[in-house]
């Protein structure tokens, strides 16, 4: 888990055999000098979660051109977050004739909850689909939800980041791996949309966030 506006890393104790180098920094790391049959490691975190609402109180002017250089890797098409023309086309007729940000991303987000079915008994609850194959085909898992709904706001010019936890949901019956976005609001920040939940601008205390990146499958754990 990572440290931020609605997320605070209390405590992360590691174990491991045999006797390994270890860094805490922005990654947890274990390093093996010598040959083993086995090698083993746990991590226990603490942390705090709380409400994360953030306050768009003013009417932000779409489209908005001035998009800051550590921004723009969470533009364009990825492997996942693709964007073919249907996703442009899609896009730019839920919002032709707005020139309210929030309304923009709100519509997107909306219309994906409302278009594409959640469910669990599909392969793609095992493998990720790209943007366009969901789109096509109207159903899916967190991951298609998420990643149609980045590819669709980036076709607008809008960074948005593919974030990746756990979070808890009766539907599933507890906690679960789970995945939803945050999308960047002039003079605002990043601002949490979970396309599944329906939370459009806040996400509950049962959000986790262990890593952020610029599409689906970028690795947790690497070796």
């Amino acid at each position: 888990p990572v440290s931020y506006l609605g997320q605070k890393v209390d405590d992360i104790s590691m174990t491991y055999e045999p006797s390994a180098t270890t860094t805490n920094e922005n990654d947890l790391s274990f390093e093996w000098s010598e040959n083993s049959e086995e090698f083993t490691y746990s991590i226990n975190a603490e942390v705090t979660s709380k409400n994360l609402f953030r306050n768009i109180d003013r009417k932000i002017p779409f489209p908005y051109r001035e998009i800051r250089e550590e921004n723009m890797r969470f533009l364009g098409e990825k492997e996942f977050a693709d964007i073919d023309r249907s996703i442009r086309d899609t896009a730019n007729y839920l919002v032709q004739g707005e020139d309210d940000f929030y309304e923009v991303v709100f519509k997107i987000a909306e219309w994906t909850r409302a278009n594409i079915e959640y469910d669990l008994n599909t392969l793609t609850e095992k493998s990720v689909q790209k943007s366009s194959w969901v789109l096509k085909n109207k159903f899916g898992v967190c991951d298609e939800l998420t990643n149609l709904f980045t590819s669709m706001v980036r076709s607008l010019g809008i960074p948005v980041k593919y974030i990746s936890g756990l979070a808890y949901s009766d539907v599933v019956g507890g906690w679960s791996l789970h995945a939803w976005n945050e999308v960047y609001f002039p003079e605002v920040g990043w601002v949490p949309f979970d396309i599944t939940f329906g939370q459009y601008g806040w996400i509950d205390t049962g959000h986790i966030k262990m890593m952020e990146g610029e599409d689906a499958h970028e690795p947790s754990v690497e070796y």
